[in-house]
């Protein structure tokens, strides 16, 4: 018997909180977790005092919701539960809109999850988390079949996990790696196919755990290190594969109905055919079909792309991404902070990276968001701040050929360069939130 929506309601709850805590410095006021240096990157032209008030109210809105949810809610308070997942779900569309790194894979699903617990008929929740959670393991495994990930991301993968067994492969043939390393996507679609057969998905359940229980050792601290939000997104997706796919019947406390999946004390749900219903059909149907649209052409800015992670592009490299330097004249002017984040100059032509992907893990504790659009606009902000015009220069790089993994590049050789190519791609408001977006 499948969980029932109360069921699923409070799990998305308990994870929602848990997950806010691992990455609460993405989601507070900058001041207050001293990451100011670090900018709000919004999607559109929003005043710095609506992203001020964003920044205040987002983390205490989404805390109280999740928990009553996690502590009041009953299964004859139904209404209680769609007012409260709606208010979530208006308030991750708001804080993404207020700034764009905020859009981790983990919010992007909860912020779905909390339309179909405010929109969708009680019966219906399981069925569409469901069918969500299948996309989510299709699509990040057909990222995988890709000349990136097998040569790159796929190998530290391998490596890792050889490593763990005192088996030293690269000294295999390397031909032998990478056919190996094919071997991450190709279980993890054969955990897509078996959920997507009703007969065989428990076995697709379990094969989805052990299959994050593995990328938890993998990602530990004690191998590969990743971010405590991504090995907490992990933990999350085992147990909803547990309670989604795997579990044998309903803990709820009361008999379930047969074939409905909710309590008999429970209202009784929402006919199939009301505007809310319709409106979550077409929210869930745009989540499964854009994605489809992310490896379309080379992610030139002026065609339309699903962005990489929200198409599931997880553990993926083939993301399109910036590569931005400074000039060493700016260096010694530059914040320690972001001293920190700045290499040697290996070649001694007096250019120096600036490591964005490592200020992002070092001052927010998350990822940076693996889009060129972003991280061009990141650029871009640091740039005017700090008053650099050609003291700082970047390389926008495409996502890469599914086959043979090679990008185009477009090189900007000073800021001016990089505002005319900021206005090239849709999303990239800043002009309104210059200063004050701290507050």
């Amino acid at each position: 018997m499948r969980p029932t929506s109360l069921t699923m309601s409070r799990y998305a709850a308990a994870g929602l909180l848990v997950l806010l805590a691992a990455s609460y410095r993405l989601w507070l006021p900058p001041h207050w977790t001293a990451t100011h240096l670090y900018p709000n990157v919004p999607m559109l032209d929003l005043p710095a005092a609506w992203i001020g008030i964003c920044n205040l109210l987002t983390m205490p809105i989404l805390v109280i919701a999740g928990l009553v949810l996690l502590a009041f809610d009953r299964p004859e308070r139904s209404l209680l539960r769609r007012a409260y997942w709606c208010t979530i779900a208006i308030t991750f569309a708001v804080a993404f809109t207020a700034d764009q790194h905020r859009l981790q894979p983990w919010a992007y699903q909860l912020a779905l999850y909390a339309v179909l617990f405010a929109l969708v008929p009680t019966q219906r929740v399981v069925g569409y988390l469901q069918l969500l959670t299948i996309s989510v393991y299709a699509y990040s495994s057909i990222g995988k079949f890709d000349y990136q990930f097998l040569h790159t991301v796929g190998q530290d993968f391998l490596a890792a996990a050889a490593g763990l067994i005192g088996v030293p492969v690269e000294t295999w043939d390397e031909s032998m790696r990478t056919k190996l390393a094919a071997g991450f996507p190709a279980i993890e679609l054969l955990a897509a196919i078996l959920l997507v057969i009703p007969k065989t998905r428990r076995i697709g359940g379990w094969l989805a755990i052990a299959m994050h229980a593995s990328l938890l050792v993998l990602l530990s601290p004690w191998v590969m290190s990743h971010s405590a939000g991504v090995l907490t997104w992990n933990v999350f997706l085992a147990g909803q594969a547990y309670l989604l796919f795997c579990r044998p019947t309903s803990t709820d406390g009361a008999k379930v109905k047969s074939g409905e999946g909710e309590r008999p004390d429970e209202p009784p749900p929402l006919p199939t055919n009301t505007w809310q219903a319709m409106l979550a059909n077409a929210i869930v149907a745009v989540a499964i079909l854009l994605p489809l649209t992310e490896r379309r052409g080379r992610h030139d800015a002026d065609q339309f792309h699903w962005d990489h992670w929200l198409s599931w592009a997880l553990y993926s490299p083939h993301n399109s991404r910036v590569h931005a330097e400074i000039h060493r004249n700016v260096l010694g002017k530059m914040p320690a902070e972001l001293q920190a984040i700045v290499p040697d100059d290996t070649d001694g032509d007096g250019w120096q990276t600036l490591d964005l992907d490592k200020w992002s893990l070092q001052t927010r504790g998350v990822p940076i968001l693996p889009q060129a659009r972003y991280q061009l606009l990141l650029a871009g902000k640091l740039a005017r701040t700090n008053d650099w015009n050609r003291e700082i220069r970047c390389v926008l790089r495409s996502a890469s050929d599914r086959f043979n993994g090679t990008r185009s590049e477009t090189w900007l050789r000073d800021y001016q360069a990089m505002h005319e190519a900021e206005s090239r791609f849709w999303l990239s408001g800043n002009a309104s939130s210059e200063s004050g977006e701290g507050r």
